[in-house]
């Protein structure tokens, strides 16, 4: 899904590259360039994402006594 929303926009930075009157190998040159920009990018994020989310040593909650029960003091 997302590799088909990169190659779309990339495609439609190239047609408009050749609307504006560039030359074929620079359309082409800078719509790669656009295509694997996004492509580093977006896959990049995910990665990072996945090794924020998947952390071993981080809790799931930082906030203590979530459930609002309280401790005594002779536990």
């Amino acid at each position: 899904m997302l590799l088909r929303l990169i190659t779309v926009i990339s495609l439609i930075t190239f047609m408009l590259l050749m609307i504006s009157g560039l030359q074929v190998d620079v359309a082409l040159y800078r719509g790669l360039l656009v295509f694997l920009a996004l492509f580093t990018l977006i896959y990049l994020a995910i990665f990072f994402l996945n090794i924020i989310r998947d952390k071993p040593g981080s809790k799931r909650s930082t906030v203590p006594n979530y459930d609002n029960t309280r401790q005594s003091k002779d536990d």
